[in-house]
């Protein structure tokens, strides 16, 4: 609840939003779909900047890349054909563990969960193994990588446009696995990208929630599988080095040590997804 909100603002331009934000005195904030903003109580806020009408609603496509825009809704996203049907469809599987229910997905938008994202979040965690970039326009436009882009989200006056996630040359392989809590939310999930070269498996990336802040890479685990056959062996050998370097937070759905030990599984989980897709393709 914004107790304190006196002005409401609804541009129908960046840069008119972006004159907006310019005059940020810590009382302002950007909404779209507003999920966010009902959860908490918030004294400071004082002025609203509604970005809906700047036509950020959008998924495009080209040779290269694929841009989600800032306000496209998570629903939206999940109901994208070239996620449902590609190997892109991790994205499709995380945003639906951010909300069971599809009235809020058709209110959340991808912009807003990326700047309120959490150690949890699971759709972050996808879009680190995708390789994703945010782009932002301020004083500057530029792209931040998603792994740093939450250290820079507090460019004075900047606006996030798009999510810009790249297409690979080569066929990838997704996996994705979550550990629920008896009330359905997502205690840890493993996201993981590989792709499968003459039988060995390059560009491996592996992710994990759960661990400070925000979900990390675990790049000790891909060297792991790097450069080798994907198999029940190496995705144990993998799995427990993932555990092993795995530093996790306790918080009020699960210990430290069970998501420690639960590590193990998700990275298992995930591994055997990507080798299931790869050994389908054989089978079809």
């Amino acid at each position: 609840m914004l107790s304190n909100l006196q002005n409401y603002y609804i541009p129908k331009t960046i840069p008119g939003a972006l004159a907006l934000l310019e005059k940020n005195s810590g009382s302002i904030l950007v909404v779209a779909g507003g999920t966010k903003l009902v959860q908490v109580d918030n004294r400071i806020v004082q002025e609203l900047v509604d970005i809906t009408h700047l036509g950020l609603d959008y998924f495009k496509e080209n040779s290269g890349e694929i841009r989600i825009g800032a306000t496209t809704t998570l629903q939206n996203l999940i109901d994208n054909k070239l996620v449902k049907h590609s190997p892109f469809k991790i994205l499709s599987q995380a945003t639906q563990l951010s909300y069971s229910s599809k009235m809020i997905r058709n209110v959340a938008t991808v912009g807003g969960e990326l700047i309120s994202s959490d150690s949890l979040s699971v759709l972050y965690c996808s879009l680190l193994v995708l390789q994703a970039q945010i782009r932002i326009v301020g004083g500057e436009e530029f792209a931040l990588a998603i792994n740093i882009f939450l250290a820079k989200k507090g460019l004075g006056g900047g606006l996030l446009l798009e999510t810009i996630i790249p297409k690979p040359q080569t066929e990838f392989y997704t996996g994705l696995a979550p550990i629920f809590h008896q009330n359905k939310k997502v205690i840890i999930c493993a996201c993981a990208h590989i792709v499968i070269h003459e039988g060995k498996c390059q560009d491996v990336r592996i992710a994990i929630t759960g661990t400070e802040k925000v979900p990390q890479r675990l790049p000790e685990a891909e060297a792991v599988l790097e450069g080798k056959k994907l198999n029940s062996k190496t995705i144990e050998d993998t799995s427990d080095t993932a555990c092993n370097i795995y530093h996790p937070i306790a918080d009020t759905l699960a210990s430290e040590k069970f998501r420690k030990e639960a590590s193990r599984s998700v990275v298992k989980n995930a591994l055997t997804q990507c080798l299931q897709e790869f050994e389908d393709q054989f089978d079809a």
